[in-house]
């Protein structure tokens, strides 16, 4: 019998299961819980600190150049108005595209290029460009004017100073006149004649008086020789002299060396008909 003052060990311990009671076992704290997926999760987009600075940093800067194309390109920095003035062969629209500048931003406006195409049409022979005011552009257009004619077959077409074969109206009357002999070939509007040949006759014609007391009748063109001037005699009943310059290389030698042909064939009492001035001081002449 245990003494009095010794307590009994079940009030320090669990009391034993009841009938009512059932005791779970538990598993182990490193088991899986819950319902097994099938399938294994998708992993989880997760952004860095570094990714998100990357991000802010290409949005910042995207949104600078949209600022920056929009202000380059509004409407109060870009050309709004162009006046195009001294065409009448050339239409505008051909020297409004051809400038290109329309639209354009006034920071960057590329005037002399501008410049440069306008003047590769054609009927133009100058043309100047100039900013007027903060967003407009005037651009005054020389076009081509006929000088003479070059004649082909009977048929006179006429062509400017530089040699450039012009439509519309015929040169004026009395303008000089260069004709082709054998004609192998047809001209178009736009094209180019031999430029050395008209720059000769143009220069013949002006200074032939001065030069050698004499004026110029007749320009004859051959492919195979270039330009002829037929040259007046010195009194009314004076031979003219048929002079074959060629083109416009070495102009001053050959109208000197026809001018002391002239004063010794004059001196000595001789009949110049014709001079071939084409090969330098090897001058030929009957």
């Amino acid at each position: 019998m245990a003494n009095a003052g010794t307590p009994s060990k079940w009030p320090y311990r669990a009391a034993k299961p009841g009938p009512s009671r059932r005791v779970v076992k538990t598993r182990d704290a490193a088991a899986p819980r819950g319902v097994r997926r099938p399938t294994a999760p998708e992993p989880r987009f997760r952004i860095t600190q570094t990714q998100a600075r990357l991000a802010l940093a290409v949005a910042v800067v995207a949104m600078v150049v949209s600022a920056g194309w929009w202000g380059y390109h509004a409407p109060w920095v870009t050309v709004q108005k162009v006046t195009i003035s001294g065409t009448s062969q050339v239409s505008p629209q051909q020297v409004r595209e051809a400038a290109g500048v329309g639209g354009a931003s006034i920071f960057g406006l590329d005037l002399r290029g501008a410049r440069e195409r306008i003047a590769a049409l054609p009927m133009v022979r100058g043309v100047t460009l100039r900013k007027d005011g903060w967003n407009s552009v005037v651009i005054d257009v020389q076009e081509r004017t006929a000088w003479g004619s070059w004649q082909m077959n009977g048929v006179n077409v006429p062509i400017d100073a530089d040699g450039y074969v012009l439509a519309g109206a015929p040169a004026p009357d009395g303008s000089p006149a260069i004709i082709e002999v054998g004609p192998r070939r047809v001209l178009n509007a736009g094209e180019r004649i031999d430029p050395g040949a008209v720059e000769l006759a143009a220069r013949l014609v002006k200074e032939s008086q001065s030069a050698f007391g004499r004026t110029v009748l007749a320009l004859v063109y051959r492919q195979d020789n270039g330009l002829t001037a037929v040259l007046s005699g010195t009194d009314v009943d004076g031979a003219p002299i048929w002079a074959t310059f060629g083109d416009a290389r070495d102009y001053d030698f050959k109208v000197a060396a026809l001018y002391v042909l002239i004063q010794q064939a004059q001196q000595e009492d001789l009949v110049l008909n014709a001079v071939d001035l084409r090969f330098g001081d090897r001058l030929s002449f009957r």
